[in-house]
């Protein structure tokens, strides 16, 4: 086996160094990154909830829409009703209105 020379052995030991400063660098690279991921995660959960909660509120918003738009609809006709002196027509509606609110 032939012997090692100082210089060769030398260059052999910075490059293991730099290796391991470039593996320590990696490994809290990577940390740095799952963190990152934790957080982006969590963010994402809070705004999947958000989103939720804005799509309940416009389910809700547009049930009370309809709701709306029947009444004034029952009013309109029970008016209509009065006017042409239908009667029986405007108690039936005023009932079923009554009943809906």
């Amino acid at each position: 086996m032939a012997p090692r020379t100082s210089g060769s052995g030398q260059q052999m030991e910075q490059k293991i160094q730099s290796l391991k400063r470039n593996m320590e660098k990696i490994r809290m690279d990577q940390q740095g990154i799952r963190e990152e991921q934790t957080r982006v995660k969590q963010r994402f959960a809070i705004v999947k909830q958000q989103c939720e909660e804005c799509r309940e509120e416009i389910n809700l918003i547009s049930r009370e829409a309809t709701m709306t738009q029947l009444r004034v609809g029952l009013i309109f006709q029970i008016m209509r009703a009065r006017k042409d002196g239908n009667f029986s027509k405007a108690h039936y509606l005023t009932r079923f209105l009554r009943f809906i609110v």
